[in-house]
């Protein structure tokens, strides 16, 4: 009896043994074919040859399947596009429920124009992966090409939803495909902050800058701040790049808390949010690099509030002047008025004026009188008329008055109290 439990115990093990060793043989074949088909490109001249090899190799491995697939597919020769779509059937039928292969299945019944056995496939792959963006937008794409219209943009808007990435490319498609007639892309696709986000990004590429700003109109002052604020200041920048300064305004608005630019109204004109050397924001004042005057703020003299702005005057030098200058959105055609109050302790023979200029086309629109040396506060009045092709204006103090590479210019200016107002 011990003697047969000992042969009976001898051969379990062998058949173990056996069994384990083929078992590792498949595992080893399985990963070697997985391997050479992940790190060969299906493009490369040998790729027929090792598709080939790896399909005897590891033949339900579904993954060698679709190496030989998208080696046949390469090649756009007929005759290879059926051998790549028999692949991708056999691929499917060994891993049924791996959502890719459906997708590649489908899109390889696309490409040899079975579009109701592409649709069947990609329905599979929405099955087996109902919240992937990339199913609903492939599936969608498809449904759209084919003039599914409807069904084809509720999957790509949903795609969109799910996945930010898709928002712009499916905003483009919808454009083409409903020769940019904005009512049906929102018809199509919703008129919600995402969609109308895309089309006013989509929209100014095109150069459609009204119908851009439309639509980020339609955005709620919380979502412009917040998930679309990057946007914001893309439009903002790109409507200034454009000349569109009232748009401009009120993008930038839209989009911060503190020194919020209005129309035909000088911002921080009383100095009491500060000065900010270096500073690019074109609707609040930038005053460049230079090596004269000094520029601060005044909290000793000031016509009203705490502070006015302090220019130190201390060269000789003509070059280096720094520039200071502000531009202000106003209505096109309109009559202002530009108010500036300084008072000045000047030794020079330069004149310092304030210009108006048409932010459009930089050219000179009006000017102030020279600054002159006075204790009190005085103020310079620039009346002027807005172009009827432009909607902004640059404030920027100049000199002239200088001839070579001297300009002696010595003392201190202050203003206040900056101000525009229509007539």
């Amino acid at each position: 009896m011990i003697t047969f439990q000992a042969k009976y115990t001898r051969v379990v093990l062998i058949a173990a043994a056996i069994g384990c060793l083929m078992l590792s043989w498949l595992f080893i074949r399985w990963n070697l074919a997985n391997v050479v088909a992940l790190q060969v490109d299906p493009r490369s001249p040998e790729s027929r040859f090792i598709g080939d090899w790896l399909k005897e190799f590891s033949p339900s491995d579904p993954r060698t399947h679709l190496f030989a697939a998208k080696v046949y597919e390469t090649t756009f020769n007929a005759d290879d596009l059926d051998r790549a779509l028999q692949e991708y059937e056999f691929a499917t039928s060994l891993s049924p429920h791996n959502y890719g292969i459906w997708l590649s299945l489908g899109r390889a019944r696309e490409m040899v124009d079975d579009s109701e056995g592409a649709f069947k496939a990609y329905e599979r792959a929405l099955d087996l992966a109902p919240n992937y963006s990339l199913v609903r937008w492939i599936y969608g794409n498809a449904l759209v090409r084919t003039g599914r219209l409807d069904a084809g943009f509720a999957l790509v808007s949903s795609a969109a939803d799910i996945d930010p990435r898709y928002v712009q490319p499916a905003i483009s498609i919808a454009l083409q495909v409903f020769e940019g007639n904005i009512d049906e892309v929102r018809r199509a696709m919703g008129d919600t902050e995402k969609v109308n986000a895309g089309l006013a990004a989509g929209l100014l590429s095109l150069g459609r800058v009204e119908e851009s700003f439309h639509s980020w109109q339609r955005l709620s002052p919380e979502s412009k701040r917040r998930e679309f604020g990057d946007l914001g200041r893309t439009l903002g920048s790109k409507m200034v790049e454009l000349k569109r300064f009232r748009m401009a305004t009120s993008v930038q608005a839209d989009i911060t808390d503190d020194k919020i630019p209005s129309v035909s109204k000088v911002m921080n004109g009383g100095f009491e949010e500060g000065v900010k050397l270096g500073s690019t924001d074109i609707f609040d004042w930038r005053i460049s690099d230079g090596s004269h005057p000094q520029v601060g703020l005044s909290d000793g003299i000031k016509r009203s509030g705490r502070y006015s702005m302090l220019l130190v005057f201390n060269s000789i030098e003509a070059a280096g002047l720094r520039s200071i200058d502000q531009t202000i959105a106003v209505e096109p055609s309109t009559e202002y008025e530009l108010e500036v109050f300084y008072t000045s302790e000047m030794r020079t023979d330069a004149l310092l004026k304030w210009e108006v200029i048409d932010a459009s086309n930089l050219q000179t629109i009006a000017e102030s009188e020279p600054v002159i040396n006075t204790p009190d506060w005085r103020p310079l009045k620039i009346p002027f008329r807005t172009s009827a092709n432009s909607d902004g204006v640059q404030l920027r103090l100049v000199r002239k008055g200088c001839g070579g590479l001297a300009c002696p210019m010595n003392g201190r200016i202050l203003f206040d109290d900056i101000s525009l107002r229509r007539l």
